[in-house]
């Protein structure tokens, strides 16, 4: 992992994630104590540089401080697709395939930007602690429910990609990303976006524009926002 460090020495990184699912119910202490007997490691990649790449084994999951990292994976042709993009203190991911014994990721994590992420051994997941300890057993039991919240992000991904028109995904991306609360606004390129959405750049481009023109959504330089929920619900 590339520039690595122990996590103990981060203090900044464990006040940051106390937000985190994975911590849920643990004070800074607790983080602190069970990061310490995981063996968890910080490290901060460059713009651009893998976190992990499609032939890597899983062997640790990943939590985003700061930053942001996309998922992704390359066709034989050399095209590349987005599958999701993290930026929030606290995103998880590289869980989807960490405990289903597969010898390779299939996909890649990439740095959008200079970004800090601390990776814990798949082990520490997949037992408690003989000690019994209890912020153990309550990570455990918030992986369980990670795993849940990851299955449903998928299936709103499924929904996205199911929609017939341009119009249609990139309205069901806005609406599914600010989960009710429509003032947030989506920062991602153009390239990103239409890597998420499996559409070509121009193609996307053209489309956007026209939301715009049509009162729909506020396009900013990459960041992205709803003027008219109403509408965007009535494309469905």
């Amino acid at each position: 992992m590339a520039g690595s460090t122990k996590l103990i020495n981060d203090k900044e990184a464990l006040v940051q994630l106390e937000s985190c699912v994975l911590f849920q119910g643990l004070d800074p202490e607790d983080i602190y104590k069970s990061m310490e007997c995981a063996g968890a490691e910080c490290a901060v990649f460059r713009k651009d540089e893998m976190i992990f790449t499609e032939d890597m084994e899983p062997r640790r999951l990943y939590v985003l401080v700061s930053g942001m990292v996309r998922v992704g994976r390359d066709s034989v042709d050399g095209k590349r697709s987005i599958l999701v993009t993290y930026g929030r203190t606290g995103d998880i991911f590289g869980d989807v395939i960490l405990f289903l014994g597969k010898k390779q990721y299939g996909f890649f994590a990439q740095a959008g930007e200079e970004s800090k992420v601390v990776s814990i051994p798949r082990g520490f997941l997949s037992s408690t602690c003989p000690r019994g300890c209890g912020y153990h057993t309550r990570m455990v039991s918030n992986m369980l429910m990670i795993l849940a919240q990851t299955a449903y992000s998928l299936n709103d991904r499924l929904e996205v990609l199911m929609c017939q028109t341009l119009r249609q995904k990139i309205g069901k991306m806005l609406l599914l990303y600010c989960e009710g609360d429509y003032s947030r606004k989506l920062v991602m390129t153009r390239e990103e976006m239409a890597q998420t959405l499996n559409v070509a750049r121009p193609s996307l481009s053209r489309e956007l524009m026209k939301m715009v023109e049509d009162g729909l959504i506020r396009v900013e330089g990459r960041k992205i926002s709803i003027e008219d929920v109403q509408a965007l619900e009535e494309l469905f």
